[in-house]
């Protein structure tokens, strides 16, 4: 079984099953042409002599420009098509319509068009009913059961769908046949059979699939085409898409149409009409986050429930990741507790008609087919449904909130924020100060997946703001040509902002998560986290922003996906949580602010949350991906702006066929570091200002300006003194005094810390403290004479730091 297929087939048996029963009548409203089609794991076709093919009368569907295609098995028996040739991905001749995939197995996105497509080509060459054949006796993976929404589907408009075993001996009673990619060859009195089938008018249907694994169906397919005479022939190859496609370039996506074909007519489908919402009875409890509901018409879905996630129970403890249960790590614990959860769902929800909607922001379906959706019911038996269960679930700790781009994703967190410090429910047991440290430790090297180069609005970034760089047999594409090193990460001490070019945290690279190699004797966590502390000026934990469609993005990372780096926080006494709406958010807690590449912009009241956070001693972190789209690299680019750096994510994607992991050039490994930034050590919170270290620190003056405009005691604030730090790391002020010839004396504010090369501003006025401007708190009299005076600046031992006299 190809890879793809085997592990989609295993997680939606270990999650809660196969969804059964098909949504007939509650569907997408028809109008126009269908929606573009998803084509997962895609072959593509060839003329009769294995050449490319061009024929456009008999080409239904074709890739979209941005496609190619390649020898996925890599034994040389692909045609590859050549750049300005369209792939064709469905073809017609002669009786026999053939898709390069499967299109319509259960699982399929129901809001793109397949199974309207599929249907309307049923429709096209059967006029709209008759008895169709599924073929299960030639050893295909993909049988009736596999298509069992399609099949009831096609059953609801018209069709009789059957299985059978002996094709040959059934073809007598049937109008059409359903061939999926056969294992087993067909004999030649059943090629015989089909051929005198096509000929009398029968139609076959035929689905192929990308040969991924080197499972050779091909020449079972071509063996039939052959002798059927076709002007058509199978390809032994993978069509992908990087630009177009439904989540992996696997799943290319298309709108090219040959309209000369009936194929393409809107009409009703599978899918649900994400505006409305419906009153649905629950007919199943599966676990605290998952039910099965029954529509008005009889039909059922499975439902996981959004925005949250409960323990898993013993039987499927295979599932659960206890890293994402902050403080908690007794596996045995969370069974109890998924038990637990799922009682809790049968109390609350068991037979009970509830109200099912969903969220603008989120997929209807997740990758296992169930419908994500959000339930209100009774919960007090007043007669009506008030009761969110979502936030209910996690309220009374049987939940967690799941960090995804939920439209309720912060109510939800402020829930569970809520139970975790009350110890309610699954964390009665929860102590993140106990949690052990994990891969804390030097940094020896780094792996950047997906990896772009940091520069600035103007060009080219000076080494001097540059903790990594590439290794010296990397290389770039696209954007700004480095001519020497290639930075992979900056920093701008004075906004309190670093950029990264890389997505270094995904858990996607963790072999736990089905990743080929060990990636956990890679620094990543602790490079990024002594970076957060370097350039933020405050204590408080570390937030993730995913509320700009990140959650949904295959270049950026929610807090979700990240649990192994929210793990060695905890080990390091920090939280990592998520927020989805910063402009509403409270930041106030938060030391740190990572942005990954962000899909959808920034509003105007996010922006300026995000700059009052800054001003306020917070850092952001923005994360940028060497695969990333255009338009979400000037999304990240354009927030980098506003918050008033100059670094931005250059529109590059760095590899090294070299120094990588596992033989891919797409995740670069380096060990080119600037170690005069202090971001190298095991992390203990002492490279800057978040928990209160001195680092590399230095304190000069660096000018004085004792004659204010006009008259001094009237314009107090144009008198200050202007201090820098031009050491290589932060310096915390907490305890340093400022005192001129008369012995005035000024006290630094605790917690104050100083970045390297950033200045601050003492004024001898009034005003509010930030991170670039301090208020002695004078009023109506001067400090420094403007005939001469002395500052004199001493630690927070008593002892004379430095001073000048003027």
């Amino acid at each position: 079984m190809r890879r793809r297929t085997f592990m989609s087939a295993l997680a939606a048996a270990t999650a809660t099953g196969p969804i059964t029963t098909i949504l007939s009548s509650e569907v997408r409203a028809a109008s126009g042409d269908i929606p573009p089609l998803v084509c997962h794991s895609t072959s593509s076709f060839l003329d009769a002599s294995g050449g490319e093919l061009t024929d456009s009368s008999i080409i239904a569907v074709w890739a979209e420009d941005t496609a190619t295609n390649h020898d996925a098995d890599s034994n040389g028996d692909a045609t590859l098509y050549s750049s300005g040739t369209s792939i064709p991905l469905v073809v017609s001749d002669s009786n026999v319509v053939a898709f390069g995939s499967m299109l319509v197995e259960d699982g399929t996105n129901w809001q793109q068009g397949n199974e309207e497509f599929v249907l309307n080509a049923w429709d096209a060459e059967l006029g709209g009913s008759g008895t169709v054949l599924f073929d299960e006796g030639h050893g295909q993976y993909y049988d009736l059961a596999s298509f069992s929404k399609f099949e009831s589907y096609a059953e609801n408009n018209g069709y009789t769908v059957t299985a059978t075993s002996n094709l040959s001996a059934d073809l007598g009673s049937a109008d059409a046949a359903v061939i999926t990619s056969p294992s087993t060859a067909f004999s030649s009195s059943e090629l015989d059979d089909l051929a005198t089938f096509v000929a009398g008018g029968g139609t076959l249907f035929v689905h192929d699939q990308s040969d991924y694994n080197d499972n050779d169906t091909t020449a079972n397919l071509n063996d039939f085409a052959s002798y059927l005479g076709l002007s058509f022939r199978f390809n032994d190859d993978e069509v992908l898409d990087t630009s177009n496609n439904g989540g992996a370039d696997y799943k290319p996506l298309t709108s090219q149409f040959n309209t000369a074909f009936d194929y393409f007519t809107d009409r009703d489908g599978l899918g649900l009409d994400k505006s409305k919402t419906y009153t649905v009875d629950v007919t199943k409890v599966s676990d605290g986050d998952t039910v099965t509901v029954q529509f008005a018409d009889g039909s059922t879905e499975s439902i996981r429930i959004l925005g949250i996630d409960t323990p898993e129970k013993a039987s499927n403890s295979s599932a659960e990741r206890i890293q994402e249960w902050e403080g908690i790590e007794s596996m045995t614990y969370l069974q109890t507790w998924g038990s637990n959860a799922t009682d809790f769902g049968k109390s609350e929800l068991g037979g009970a008609t509830v109200e099912l909607s969903f969220d603008q922001n989120e997929p209807l379906r997740d990758t296992y087919g169930r419908v994500l959706g959000y339930i209100h019911y009774d919960a007090t038996g007043d007669g009506t449904r008030d009761d969110f269960y979502n936030l209910r679930a996690v309220e009374t700790g049987n939940a967690r909130v799941y960090g995804s781009g939920s439209s309720y994703h912060d109510d939800i967190w402020r829930a569970e924020d809520t139970a975790r410090s009350n110890g309610t429910g699954v964390w009665g047991q929860s102590d993140p100060d106990a949690s052990s440290e994990i891969r804390n430790r030097a940094v020896d090297d780094l792996f950047l997946p997906q990896a772009a180069s940091v520069k600035t609005a103007s060009g080219g970034v000076s080494d001097s703001r540059v903790p990594i760089y590439a290794e010296s047999t990397a290389t770039q594409s696209g954007g700004y040509t480095y001519s020497g090193d290639i930075p992979l990460a900056a920093v701008d001490d004075a906004a309190n902002v670093a950029v990264v070019g890389s997505p270094l945290i995904d858990e996607s690279y963790e072999s736990s998560e089905g990743f080929a190699v060990d990636t956990s004797d890679y620094e990543n966590f602790v490079f990024l986290t002594n970076l957060i502390d370097y350039v933020s000026d405050r204590s408080g934990d570390i937030l993730i922003d995913g509320g700009h469609g990140q959650f949904d993005a295959s270049y950026a990372v929610s807090n979700d996906d990240a649990a192994y780096y929210q793990r060695y926080l905890e080990g390091v006494d920090l939280s990592f949580d998520q927020a989805n709406d910063l402009d509403t958010f409270d930041l106030s807690r938060w030391q740190a602010i990572i942005v990954t590449t962000p899909a959808n912009a920034f509003t105007q009241a996010e922006i300026d949350a995000l700059t009052s956070f800054v001003a306020d001693g917070g850092a952001v972190v923005l994360v940028g991906a060497g695969t990333a789209p255009s338009g979400a690299r000037t999304n990240l680019n354009d927030l980098a702006s506003a918050l008033g750096t100059d670094l931005r994510i250059n529109g590059d994607h760095v590899t090294d066929g070299t120094n990588n992991v596992n033989g891919d050039s797409g995740i670069p490994t380096t060990t080119v570091f600037d170690t005069t930034f202090p971001l190298f050590d095991a992390y203990d919170g002492s490279t800057g200002g978040g928990s209160g270290g001195s680092g590399n620190g230095d304190l000069s003056i660096a000018q004085i300006h004792e004659d204010a405009a006009g008259n001094d005691n009237n314009n107090l604030n144009d008198e200050y003194v202007v201090f820098e730090n031009p050491g290589t790391g932060s310096i915390d002020l907490s305890g340093w005094t400022v005192e001129d010839e008369a012995a005035h004396t000024y006290a630094f504010p605790s917690g104050f810390t100083l970045d390297a090369g950033a200045q601050v501003t003492l004024h001898t006025g009034t005003g509010s403290d930030t991170s670039s401007d301090l208020y002695w708190g004078n009023t109506g009299t001067a400090i420094w004479n403007n005939g001469g005076d002395t500052v004199s600046v001493y630690d927070d031992s008593g002892a004379l730091y430095t001073s000048e006299s003027y």
